[in-house]
């Protein structure tokens, strides 16, 4: 994900269940850091920090800024190396909710559905984890245990929307997502399916989504939405590897 991470003012509102030594200047200033967005700063601030002290907080702030940068990979083993240092009940609520982004943001399915059944048993999944751990456990192929996390957590926080969203996110079994997208206007099924394809699913589901999409072809629909679901089907089709139908989507949305 590409945008700022979800938990921002969770992870500074637990921050004392985060660090398990005592709060320092040094930690001190690295929260200011964090507070002000300051990523290169609080990348450089808390490598050297943990260099010097090696402080479990200095090292989550060092994967907390290297998040937020893009490295994602660099995060993950920060992350790892900071469990190591506070142990498996050490880690705190903020620390896990840092684990699961990071675990969604490489694809690591596992490392979502363990984090997010940590922090369920802290009472603390919430709406976007419970979110993330319900497409990790879609694509881990275990639909029993989310349709579980769905009931339990998602279908009353959601709107119509945001349903579909996640079906589509999840790659959920196509006749759910045809149900979802059937309750929405067809100018939100269009911006829908541009938002997924921009996401760039996987061939198989990219497949599945071309056919889909071009069930909406034949409806009516603004101009503006119908070069939206075009550039939608052209993307889709080259990530399903239909090229003559990629640049046949490709012309028309720039007609």
């Amino acid at each position: 994900m590409k945008k700022t991470l979800w938990w921002m003012l969770l992870l500074f509102s637990c921050f004392f269940v985060l660090l398990v030594s005592s709060c320092t200047k040094g930690t001190s200033s690295l929260q200011e850091l964090a507070q002000r967005g300051d990523w290169d700063a609080l990348h450089r601030a808390a490598k050297d920090d943990f260099s010097e002290t090696y402080r479990s907080g200095s090292l989550y702030y060092l994967a907390l800024a290297q998040a937020e940068r893009g490295d994602a990979c660099l995060a993950l083993q920060s992350l790892e190396l900071y469990q190591e240092m506070v142990g498996e009940s050490g880690a705190g609520i903020a620390a896990r909710n840092l684990m699961l982004i990071v675990g969604d943001r490489t694809g690591n399915a596992e490392l979502v559905v363990e984090q997010a059944q940590i922090l369920d048993k802290m009472g603390a999944l919430g709406t976007q984890g419970a979110s993330t751990y319900y497409q990790a456990l879609m694509v881990l192929g275990r639909t029993q245990k989310a349709g579980l996390v769905f009931t339990t957590y998602l279908r009353e926080q959601l709107d119509g929307k945001e349903y579909a969203r996640l079906l589509l996110e999840a790659e959920a079994p196509l006749e759910k997502v045809r149900d979802a997208l059937g309750e929405l206007e067809h100018g939100q099924v269009v911006y829908l399916f541009a938002t997924v394809a921009s996401q760039q699913p996987s061939e198989a589901w990219a497949q599945t989504l071309v056919a889909l999409a071009q069930e909406y072809e034949q409806v009516e629909m603004t101009p503006q939405e119908r070069q939206v679901l075009y550039a939608s089907l052209a993307t889709l089709c080259t990530l399903a590897d239909f090229r003559v139908m990629a640049n046949k989507y490709q012309t028309l949305s720039q007609e």
